[in-house]
C-alpha cells in the first residue's frame, strides 16, 4: 500500500507537471499569437502610411492644380460684377460655359486615349488654360455714366390713382429723355408725411411721347411710378427735384456698343478657358487612375491632396484680394488670376516629370452609349443627378453675390467658406465606404438633396455672413459623400468595360449641364423673386425632387433590377447546360 501510494503520488506528480507544461505551452502560444497580431497590426499600419515615392509628384501636382482653380473659381461671379456685367448677363454666361466644358472635356479625353499620351495632352490643355485665364483680365464692360443731372421744381399729383409729375420751368432738347427723378417733399398732401427722398420713374411710352412737347413748353407732365405708394393721395404737392436726370441718347448708344464689346470679349475668352480647365479635370482623373493602378496606390489619398489644395489656397486668395484692393483704393481681382497662373505653371513642370503609361482606346463610343441607355436605372440616375447639379450651380454662381452684396461679407470670408466646405468633408472621405454600406446609396442621394434644402433655408434667413460657414459645413453630404455614393452607383450599374464612360457622363451631366441649368434659371428668377425668397422656393423643390427619386427607386427601379437579374441568371444557366447536352 505504501508503494501504491508512492506510485500513485508519482503518477499524480507527473500528471501535475505535464499539466503545468501544457499550461505553460498554452501561455507561450498565446503570447506568441499576441506578438504576431501586434506585429501584423504594426506592419499594416506602416504599409498604410508608407509613402509611395512614385506618386509624390502626382500628389504635388494635384495639390497645386486644385489650389490654382480654387484661387479664382469662387470669385468669377463677383469679378463679372466688378467689370460691369449685370445679373442677367452673369446668368447667361454661367449657363453657356458648361456647354463649352461638355464639348472640351470629351474631345480632350478621346484625343488622349487615341494617342495613348495623357501627359502631353494635359500639358497642352494647362498651357492654353493659363493663357486664356490671363486674357480674361483684358475684358471690361464698364461704361461711363451717360446721365446729366439738373435741379428743378415740380408738382406731384395723382390722376385715377396714377402718379403724375409736372416739371416746372423745364428746358431740354429732343435728344434727352427723362430717366428718373429723385424727389424731396416734406409731406404729400392727403396721405403721408415724408422726410426722406424718393424716386419717380416715367414709363417708357411716356418718355418718347412727351419729349417733343417738352421742347416747346415750359412745363411738361409725365406719367410713371414711384417707389412709395401714393395711389390714395389727393390734391397736388409741390416737390423739390434734387436730381433730375436726363440721358443723351447718342452718347448712350456709344456706351451700349462699348458694353456689348466688353461682354462678348469676356464671354469668348471664358468659353475657351472653361473648355481647357474642364479638359484638365478630365485628364487629371485619367492620369490618377492610370498611375494608381500602375504603382499600386490609393485613389482616396490622391483625392485627399486635391481637397487639401482647394481648402488651403482659396482663403489665401481672398486675403490677397482685400490687401491689394486696400492698397489700390478700389476692388481689384487681378492678383488671384496671377496667383492661379503661377500655380498652374508649376503644375505644367510637374506633369512633364510624371511617368504615365496609358493604353490606346478601342471600340465605338456610340455603341457604348446604347448599352448604358438600355438599363433604366442609369438614365433616371443621370436625370436626378442633373437636377441635383442645378442646385450646386445656383449656389456656386449666386451665393457669393448674396454674401458680398446683401450681407457685405469681406472677401476673405468667401474664400474661407470654400475652406470650411473642403476640410469638413475630409474626415468623412476616410470612412465613406463604411457610411455608404450602412446607409445605402439611394438614401445618400436623398441626404444630398436634404443638405441643399437645409442650406437654402438657412441662407434665406441669414443676417450675419459668418453663420454661412456653419451652413457650408453641410457640403460633406452634398459634395464629398455624394461623389462617393455616385461612384459606387456607377461601379454597381455600369456594364462590363463601361465604368469610366458612365462616371465621365455622370460628371459632365452633374457638374456641367446641371450647373448651367441652375445658373440660367437663377439669372431669370432672381430679378422676379429676390435671392432670399428664391432660396426658400429651391429648398421646397429639393425636398420634393429627392423624395420623388427615392420613391421611384423603391417602387419601380428595384423591381426592374430584380427581373433583369433573374433573366441574366436563367441565361447563364442555359449556357452552362448547353455543353452537357451537346456531349450526350
Amino acid at each position: 500500500m505504501p508503494q501504491g501510494k508512492v506510485i500513485l503520488g508519482d503518477i499524480e506528480s507527473k500528471e501535475y507537471r505535464n499539466l503545468n507544461n501544457i499550461k505553460d505551452a498554452q501561455k507561450i502560444d498565446v503570447t506568441k499569437d499576441t506578438k504576431e497580431e501586434a506585429t501584423g497590426f504594426l506592419q499594416k499600419a506602416k504599409s498604410k502610411f508608407k509613402i509611395n515615392h512614385n506618386l509624390v509628384l502626382l500628389k504635388c501636382a494635384l495639390f497645386l492644380y486644385f489650389g490654382g482653380m480654387a484661387a479664382v473659381s469662387p470669385y468669377y461671379a463677383v469679378h463679372m460684377r466688378s467689370i460691369g456685367l449685370s445679373i442677367e448677363e452673369i446668368g447667361t454666361i454661367s449657363a453657356c460655359l458648361p456647354f463649352a466644358a461638355l464639348i472640351g472635356a470629351p474631345i480632350a479625353g478621346m484625343l488622349s486615349d487615341k494617342l495613348g499620351q495623357y501627359r502631353y495632352v494635359l500639358m497642352g490643355a494647362l498651357i492654353t488654360a493659363i493663357i486664356s485665364q490671363t486674357c480674361v483680365l483684358m475684358a471690361d464692360a464698364r461704361v461711363p455714366d451717360s446721365f446729366e443731372t439738373h435741379t428743378a421744381s415740380a408738382i406731384l399729383f395723382t390722376v385715377k390713382n396714377e402718379p403724375h409729375l409736372k416739371v416746372l420751368h423745364n428746358s431740354w432738347n429732343s435728344s434727352r429723355l427723362l430717366s428718373s427723378a429723385k424727389l424731396m417733399a416734406s409731406s404729400i398732401e392727403g396721405c403721408m408725411e415724408r422726410e426722406e427722398p424718393f424716386h419717380f420713374y416715367p414709363t417708357e411710352e411716356d418718355r418718347s411721347a412727351l419729349t417733343a412737347s417738352a421742347t416747346k413748353e415750359k412745363e411738361a407732365v409725365f406719367v410713371g411710378n414711384t417707389d412709395i405708394d401714393i395711389s390714395d393721395c389727393v390734391g397736388q404737392t409741390k416737390v423739390d427735384i434734387i436730381a433730375l436726370r436726363f440721358i443723351d441718347t447718342e452718347r448712350d448708344m456709344q456706351y451700349q456698343s462699348m458694353h456689348l464689346r466688353g461682354f462678348w470679349t469676356y464671354f469668348l475668352i471664358r468659353v475657351l478657358s472653361t473648355a481647357m480647365i474642364s479638359s484638365c479635370f478630365c485628364l487629371f482623373d485619367a492620369t490618377v487612375l492610370a498611375m494608381v493602378k500602375e504603382h499600386n496606390g490609393d485613389y482616396g489619398k490622391q483625392r485627399f491632396f486635391s481637397m487639401l489644395g482647394l481648402g488651403t489656397i482659396s482663403p489665401l486668395s481672398g486675403i490677397l484680394v482685400d490687401w491689394f484692393s486696400t492698397l489700390k483704393g478700389s476692388r481689384d481681382y487681378s492678383v488671384i488670376f496671377y496667383l492661379s497662373d503661377a500655380l498652374l505653371i508649376l503644375v505644367v513642370f510637374l506633369v512633364w516629370k510624371l511617368d504615365v503609361k496609358a493604353e490606346k482606346s478601342q471600340g465605338s463610343f456610340l455603341r457604348n452609349l446604347q448599352q448604358l441607355v438600355k438599363i433604366p436605372e442609369i438614365p433616371i440616375f443621370l436625370l436626378f443627378m442633373m437636377l441635383l447639379g442645378s442646385n450646386w450651380g445656383f449656389t456656386e454662381n449666386y451665393l457669393f453675390i448674396f454674401l458680398s452684396d446683401e450681407l457685405k461679407a469681406p472677401t476673405y470670408l468667401l474664400g474661407l467658406s470654400v475652406t470650411v466646405g473642403c476640410l469638413c468633408g475630409l474626415p468623412f472621405l476616410s470612412i465613406s465606404n463604411h457610411i455608404i454600406k450602412r446607409v445605402g446609396i439611394m438614401p445618400m442621394f436623398l441626404m444630398a438633396y436634404l443638405s441643399y434644402a437645409a442650406r437654402f433655408i438657412g441662407y434665406s434667413f441669414l443676417q450675419d455672413p459668418w453663420i454661412s460657414l456653419a451652413l457650408e459645413s453641410l457640403k460633406f453630404l452634398s459634395y464629398h459623400l455624394l461623389q462617393c455614393a455616385a461612384c459606387s452607383f456607377c461601379a454597381l450599374k455600369a456594364p462590363k468595360g463601361l465604368l469610366a464612360t458612365l462616371t465621365s457622363i455622370y460628371g459632365a451631366i452633374h457638374y456641367q449641364l446641371g450647373r448651367s441649368i441652375g445658373a440660367y434659371v437663377g439669372g431669370l428668377l432672381i430679378p422676379k423673386f429676390g435671392l432670399r425668397e428664391l432660396f426658400r422656393i429651391l429648398a421646397y423643390v429639393a425636398v420634393t425632387v429627392g423624395t420623388t427619386y427615392l420613391l421611384i427607386d423603391f417602387f419601380i427601379l428595384r423591381r426592374i433590377a430584380r427581373r433583369r437579374a433573374l433573366r441574366e441568371t436563367e441565361k447563364k444557366n442555359k449556357e452552362h447546360r448547353a455543353p452537357f447536352f451537346a456531349k450526350h
